[in-house]
C-alpha cells in the first residue's frame, strides 16, 4: 500500500487568517480507515457447509491476482484452486464465510496439522478476502470464530504462516497476540487458543444451526426465479 502523504505542518509566525470553527468530533470515526468494524446487516458469518464448495471455489477464483498470491503464497492454477476447495469441504478442515446476498465473499479455514511428539495440538490457519471488502475488520472478526472453532476441537495452538510483505495478515496476527518466527521466506504467527468450554462448544452448536439454516433460505433464493426473490 502506497504512503499516505500528509501535508505540511504551518509555520509558527503564519496566523490564521479567522478563528478555527469547532469540530464536531460526534462526527468522526471512532476506528481507523483499516480497521472499520464489519457491519452485520451488510453480512454474516457462519461455516461453509461441505454442500457449498461451489460458493468456495467461486470465491476463491474471484480474488485478485494479488490477493491470490498472497493466499497461496504463490501462483497457482484454477484447477490448483478447485481441488483445494475439495480438500477443505471433504476433509478435516473448517472453514468459516463471510456471505453477503448468498455470496461468499470472505473465507478463514482451519487445517490440523499432523501431532507431533512433545509439542502442543496445532492447527493452520488461511484466510482470503475479495479486494473491495478489504480494511473493514473482516479477517479479525473471522480470526475470533477461528479460535473458538480451535478451541472446540481441542487445538492449543493456531499458526499464521504469510509471505513477510502480507502487511494485512501481519497485522491481524498482531492484533490476537502472536508469537513470530521466520522459516525460510516466510513468517509464522502462532496464536494461543483456550480451553474448551461448556460454553463455547454451545456457541458452536447453535452457530451449526443458525449455518444449515442459512444455507437452506441462500439456496432457496438462488432457485427462486429474480421477481419472487426477497429484496
Amino acid at each position: 500500500m502506497p504512503a499516505i502523504e500528509q501535508s505540511a505542518p504551518i509555520s509558527d509566525d503564519r496566523a490564521p487568517s479567522r478563528a478555527p470553527e469547532p469540530v464536531n468530533t460526534s462526527a468522526l470515526p471512532t476506528t481507523s480507515v483499516l480497521h472499520r468494524p464489519v457491519d452485520p446487516a451488510e453480512g454474516q458469518i457462519r461455516k461453509v457447509l461441505p454442500a457449498e464448495r461451489h460458493l468456495l471455489v467461486e470465491h476463491l477464483l474471484r480474488l485478485d491476482p494479488l490477493s491470490r498470491f498472497m493466499r497461496f503464497g504463490g501462483v497457482v492454477s484454477d484447477g490448483a484452486i478447485a481441488r483445494h476447495g475439495t480438500r477443505v469441504t471433504s476433509g478435516d478442515a473448517v472453514a468459516i464465510g463471510y456471505f453477503v446476498d448468498g455470496e461468499l465473499r470472505a473465507v478463514a479455514e482451519l487445517h490440523p496439522l499432523p501431532p507431533r511428539a512433545g509439542k502442543p495440538a496445532s492447527a493452520e490457519a488461511a484466510f482470503s478476502v475479495e479486494r473491495e471488502f478489504q480494511g473493514k475488520g473482516i479477517g479479525s472478526a473471522l480470526m475470533r470464530h477461528l479460535v473458538l472453532l480451535a478451541q472446540n476441537r481441542g487445538i492449543e495452538e493456531l499458526q499464521v504462516v504469510f509471505l513477510p510483505s502480507n502487511a494485512p495478515m501481519k497485522n491481524l496476527a498482531v492484533h490476537h497476540a502472536a508469537n513470530f518466527s521466520m522459516d525460510d521466506d516466510e513468517m509464522i504467527g502462532r496464536v494461543q487458543a483456550p480451553h474448551a468450554t461448556v460454553f463455547s462448544r454451545l456457541r458452536e452448536f447453535f452457530g451449526d444451526v443458525f449455518a444449515v439454516c442459512s444455507a437452506a433460505f441462500d439456496l432457496q433464493e438462488r432457485t427462486l426465479p429474480p421477481s419472487m426473490r426477497g429484496n
